[in-house]
């Protein structure tokens, strides 16, 4: 496959995992705005935004139309849901003979339904069915991706590239909401409390799924358990480091031993990290710390994949070739 194909259909599929992610995560913090005093309310927003690494100016976060502008419509932001997809939309035409029809119909119907609206027509009608229209997109687009593409090269990539996103997605909105809240452990939580982890859950489908393993006793310690380390759920970090590592190894066996022994590498390491952790392992080195190595393993594959597959030279391509040997 050429690298400029891979490369399209990881990033089509990088952003829209990303906007998905990010309407959903808007939802949830427009529902719990309601419950919230306006103070609570404003460190939702912070908290949100740290978690999706926005560089957005901090008196946002006491309007809520206004952040929601920024973060659904501004074209001027790399990382708004319109742009997400617009990139998406891009990444995609680039590569229009390597998706079926039905993805490029899907991807054009949620691209005009999102570039038709804006703040002032989704804020009088009431932003959630509209952030919800965006998750249910880009959750159709990933099952059509799914149903009708062969389970080949391209469709690795895009499978590489939703996991990949899911799970810095992951580690960095647990580290902002984890590093801006004070903690008891298992301590009974209070009723701002109760709001703000249920609302954490959500902004990962998960409040069911835990309250399924857990009952609705919410923990943080049990959360974090949960988001971290669920081989089953498919919005935990474990979850998606056993899909990158399989992502991985399917492209490096398309593209012919002994390519990207290195990658597989990386990715098994990110892997058993997780299938083999705990929370005592966290958080006798320091959660925060433990969660950004997560992020700094996922950067590693990352640039590993583009390393070897990509923006490779004839010179690189040979080093990689050598320590692909050694790592065999």
């Amino acid at each position: 496959m050429l690298s400029r194909v891979a490369d399209s259909l990881y990033w089509m599929s990088r952003y829209l995992e990303r906007a998905e992610h990010l309407a959903r995560a808007i939802d949830v913090q427009l529902h719990l705005a309601l419950d919230e005093a306006p103070a609570f309310a404003s460190v939702g927003w912070i908290c949100l935004l740290n978690g999706l690494r926005a560089d957005l100016p901090a008196h946002l976060c006491a309007d809520d139309r206004a952040v929601t502008d920024a973060l659904t419509f501004d074209r001027s932001n790399p990382s708004s849901i319109v742009s997400c997809i617009a990139q998406a939309r891009e990444n995609a035409r680039q590569v229009r003979e390597q998706i079926t029809t039905d993805v490029w119909e899907e991807l054009n119907r949620l691209y005009l339904a999102v570039t038709a609206r804006n703040i002032d027509s989704v804020w009088k009608s009431g932003p959630h069915e509209f952030l919800r229209s965006v998750q249910r997109g880009a959750q159709l687009l990933a099952g059509v991706a799914d149903a009708t593409m062969d389970h080949a090269e391209g469709w690795q990539y895009i499978r590489l590239g939703r996991f990949v996103e899911r799970a810095m997605s992951i580690a960095w909105l647990l580290d902002a909401h984890f590093g801006l809240r004070s903690l008891e452990w298992e301590g009974e939580p209070t009723a701002d409390d109760f709001v703000a982890w249920s609302g954490l859950l959500r902004s990962f489908s998960a409040f069911e799924p835990y309250c399924k393993s857990h009952t609705v006793e919410l923990r943080p310690n049990r959360i974090l358990n949960f988001l971290l380390f669920s081989a089953e759920f498919p919005h935990s970090m474990r979850f998606c480091a056993t899909q990158i590592h399989s992502a991985v190894s399917a492209i490096g066996e398309w593209t012919g031993t002994p390519r990207g022994a290195t990658v597989r590498r990386l990715a098994g390491k990110l892997e058993s990290e997780l299938a083999f952790g705990s929370l005592d392992d966290a958080h006798a080195v320091d959660l925060a710390e433990t969660l950004r190595q997560y992020v700094r393993r996922c950067l590693d594959v990352h640039n590993a994949v583009y390393r070897r597959y990509i923006t490779y030279t004839v010179d690189e391509a040979l080093r990689e070739s050598d320590l692909d040997a050694v790592n065999r």
